[in-house]
């Protein structure tokens, strides 16, 4: 009978969980922003970003969430050496003011320091 009772609780606490989103974009877009600027992060906010591959290394700009104003213009530094698309939101996690986190476990480092 313990088992019944063990099992029900897991199915409701499980009914009971929802996936959080790992990318929610905040209802008002800069209008400032390019049209192909992506956004990362999460529920605890973000960043908007447009990066371009540009022979071994990688040209982005990252933008302040609320006024679109960029934080930082420059090269960035890609750590692996598996390719990733650069256009598409799925490939990145967060922004920490130097370091793009993507998520296939790779980092693009900022090279110019202009935020």
């Amino acid at each position: 009978m313990r088992r019944i009772y063990t099992l029900i609780f897991i199915c409701i606490f499980l009914n009971a969980c929802e996936p959080v989103p790992s990318s929610v974009e905040p209802e008002t877009r800069p209008e400032n922003l390019p049209k192909k600027a992506l956004w990362v992060g999460g529920l605890d906010g973000g960043v908007y970003v447009q990066v371009i591959e540009s022979g071994d290394s990688y040209l982005g700009t990252v933008f302040e969430p609320k006024t679109g104003n960029v934080w930082y213009s420059g090269t960035f530094r890609y750590t692996g050496d598996t390719p990733f698309d650069p256009f598409s939101q799925d490939s990145y996690t967060g922004w920490d003011g130097d370091i793009l986190y993507l998520s296939n476990g790779q980092q693009l480092i900022s090279q110019e320091k202009s935020h």
